[in-house]
């Protein structure tokens, strides 16, 4: 039975994080796990047992460094691009997107730019075997590295089981009339055109999340913030957060880029329809589930479909049991046990 570290630092960090728990709350018994993280958060998880302790930010300088002792495992295995230093044993990567390197501008300058491309390529050079979310951020991977050599294994991403055991304990929300965005204030995350969407509307947008840190990511957005029918929910919590998607009349998710993009998968989980951007990946995830494409970066294509779309998710095209997080970290499992 092999040894396996599984790097979680990531927990609480938006997608990466929500991946990376997906993984953790699945786990089989047929590998010995240990946790390099912070020891109080991983109680949250139930893991009490065989805790590398460590509270370093894991894309800080400090977290860049791991503890030697990992060493002593068999295997090492981090949901992101960036593999710490000091550590010698095989390890296996999730790359769940090509951002960095595809979008310019959501990196901080030429020299940012230079260190995130070093670390993909450490990525490629010193992973036994790479992850990715989508055939799509395959597909960047060979693009950008035509000549990498690895396996590059697409696993897709779940339903956590917070928002599992959150329909079970409450799966019968009132439908309000409001509509939902979930996501990063990024450029790539398309929020302008939902803005422009609704500005001359008295459609209700919810937008989870602070206002300051709004007004401070992006300040083309500025403009917007004197519509009454735009509100914040500030920071709120998982349970808080599905009961915005729940009671949503759509979520809308007009990303110009994702490497999978979770939150139209939830939304369809919890009975509320997604409007999504037509953009490749959400075409190969979502193509065959109950969602209303629009066409990417059209706000007039967006408010035609949120004032013409029917609201009713059709059950049977709600769920995919491809995307399940047990089949992924058991494929991962497999993958690291074959690797002699």
């Amino acid at each position: 039975m092999k040894k396996i570290v599984i790097d979680c630092r990531y927990i609480g960090m938006s997608g990466i994080g929500r991946v990376l728990e997906g993984f953790i709350t699945n786990l089989p018994d047929t590998a010995e796990f240990y946790f390099l993280g912070n020891k109080n958060k991983l109680k949250e998880y139930g893991i009490e047992s065989n805790i590398i302790d460590d509270n370093n930010y894991p894309v800080s300088k400090k977290g860049l460094f791991v503890s030697k002792e990992i060493n002593k495992y068999d295997a090492f295995f981090t949901p992101n691009f960036i593999i710490p230093y000091h550590v010698k044993i095989d390890t296996y990567t999730m790359i769940h997107d090509l951002m960095f390197l595809d979008f310019k501008d959501t990196t901080n300058g030429f020299i940012d730019s230079l260190i995130k491309k070093h670390f993909y390529k450490r990525c490629i050079k010193k992973s036994s075997a790479i992850f990715t979310v989508s055939n799509f951020t395959k597909e960047r991977i060979n693009y950008f590295f035509p000549k990498c050599k690895k396996d590059i294994i697409v696993i897709y991403n779940g339903l956590s089981q917070s928002i599992i055991s959150y329909k079970k304990m409450k799966n019968n929300c009132q439908k309000k009339d409001y509509i939902l965005f979930v996501g990063n204030i990024k450029k790539q995350k398309g929020i302008s055109v939902l803005l422009e969407a609704i500005k001359d509307t008295s459609i209700e947008l919810y937008l989870v999340g602070e206002k300051d840190k709004f007004r401070t990511k992006d300040n083309s957005l500025t403009k917007y913030m004197s519509n009454p029918n735009i509100h914040f929910t500030g920071r709120i919590s998982d349970d808080e957060l599905f009961s915005y998607i729940s009671q949503a009349k759509f979520l809308i998710q007009p990303s110009l880029y994702e490497g999978f993009g979770i939150p139209p998968l939830e939304a369809l989980y919890l009975g509320t329809k997604p409007i999504i951007s037509d953009i490749e990946v959400f075409k190969e995830i979502y193509h065959n589930l109950d969602v209303v494409f629009f066409e990417s970066e059209n706000s007039i294509d967006l408010l035609n479909k949120i004032q013409q779309a029917n609201p009713v998710v059709d059950l049977k095209k709600s769920t995919n049991d491809k995307y399940d997080y047990s089949k992924g970290i058991k494929k991962i499992l497999e993958i690291i046990d074959n690797n002699k």
